[in-house]
């Protein structure tokens, strides 16, 4: 099993969260701490997720309290460089309805 990670970094006033590994039940939690920290400084976030190998339902659920809470502040989530895999399950499960998707970090940063 490859490794869970969170690394971010800010483009102009954008939140740019790295995603790697598997979002599970385990890693889920960790992921909603990070973003959590993050939301109180930026209202827009990336989530780059060209290295997310696989979304559980409680990965899908923590996307979208994200997603909440951002368009509650004023601001948004986009996911940037998704698997087919990981796309997939999003399309499955109707989150591409919610969030929008961009086949870069840079095109999402910029559709704010």
């Amino acid at each position: 099993m490859d490794s869970f990670s969170v690394s971010q970094s800010v483009s102009g006033d954008v939140a740019v969260m790295t995603i790697a590994g598997r979002v599970d039940s385990l890693t889920a939690v960790t992921l909603e701490s990070e973003l959590t920290k993050v939301m109180k400084e930026y209202k827009k976030i990336v989530l780059d997720m060209k290295s997310v190998e696989y979304v559980s339902s409680a990965g899908v659920r923590t996307i979208m309290k994200v997603l909440q809470s951002t368009q509650k502040s004023g601001g948004g989530l986009k996911l940037a460089s998704l698997s087919n895999t990981v796309n997939e399950v999003l399309d499955n499960v109707g989150m591409t309805q919610f969030v929008k998707t961009f086949s870069s970090v840079d095109e999402a940063v910029a559709s704010f």
